[in-house]
């Protein structure tokens, strides 16, 4: 209908390359001529364009996840209208989505739960003004070349899901620890609940109740999660010396047991903070 992939520009914004598509449309990398800022451009399909109905109801929420702002969010800077031609002007998130990162193979535990982490952190702010994502799946998480998780499409579940609903608080939780299996596995779980270290024999027992357990609050699992990613970095580190001293007997030291007491009690205070927020 728009003939796109020679189109040159949208209101303010040059079109600099077609990227791909998307669940809300052809995507395009452009230059903000106004601020000078490379953003992501997604141009809905004709089946929202040509409908009035569909088109204010998509700016009506597209303009309420404007709202959100959290480094593990992907901003929605704009939705706009040129010439009849609904537009999303979204934050560029250089990078690889979660599927290709994963690509079938499980990711280091540590790596696994940095990724993880970030996510829920989007989560709980998200979650603190009663905001869900809605639709989490690897193909709507990117991850950019400094290892900074991004979500993408946050709010606009309704449009990216196949059944059309908007999605929950408790489904954000629940897709999460489902692809927190997969970045532990390299497979997606099935049905039946298991634990990760079932199919991945490698993985320490520490993360198996991070993916069964079924949390209510995405803060909880923030802080669970970085709990675990502690100890398991001391243990790594203090390995590492093992391994350095090749054989030799080292002094013990209790910095290991210090650093995992305080990042248990930093989570416990950052979950605690963000309860008494909601």
């Amino acid at each position: 209908m728009y003939n796109s992939p020679l189109l040159e520009s949208i209101a303010h914004y040059k079109i600099l390359e077609r990227v791909g598509e998307s669940p809300l449309g052809e995507v395009f990398r452009a230059r903000d001529t106004r601020l000078g800022r490379t953003v992501a451009i997604k141009i809905p399909p004709a089946t929202i364009q040509i409908d009035t109905a569909k088109r204010d109801a998509l700016i009506a929420d597209a303009r309420t996840a404007m709202a959100l702002s959290h480094p593990n969010i992907a901003a929605l800077y704009e939705v706009g209208d040129d010439n009849g031609r609904v537009f999303l002007a979204c934050e560029f998130v250089p990078g690889d989505s979660l599927d290709r990162v994963i690509a079938g193979h499980p990711l280091n535990a540590r790596r696994a739960i940095d990724i993880t982490a970030q996510v829920a952190d989007a989560l709980a702010d998200a979650h603190a003004v009663d905001f869900a994502h809605g639709d989490l799946t690897k193909d709507s998480i990117v991850v950019t070349p400094k290892g900074a998780a991004k979500t993408l499409d946050f709010g606009l579940a309704r449009w990216t899901r196949a059944d059309g609903k908007p999605g929950d608080q408790a489904g954000d939780l629940r897709s999460l620890r489902r692809l927190f299996f997969e970045m532990l596995t390299g497979r997606p779980p099935g049905d039946q609940a298991m634990p990760p270290s079932s199919v991945n024999k490698s993985l320490p027992a520490e993360v198996d109740p991070l993916v069964m357990k079924d949390y209510e609050m995405a803060v909880t699992f923030a802080a669970d999660l970085r709990a675990v990613g502690a100890i398991l970095e001391v243990r790594a580190e203090a390995l590492d010396k093992t391994r350095g001293t090749l054989g030799r007997k080292a002094p013990r030291s209790k910095a290991p047991l210090v650093a995992v007491v305080l990042a248990v009690l930093v989570a416990g205070l950052t979950a605690a903070w963000w309860y008494f927020r909601r």
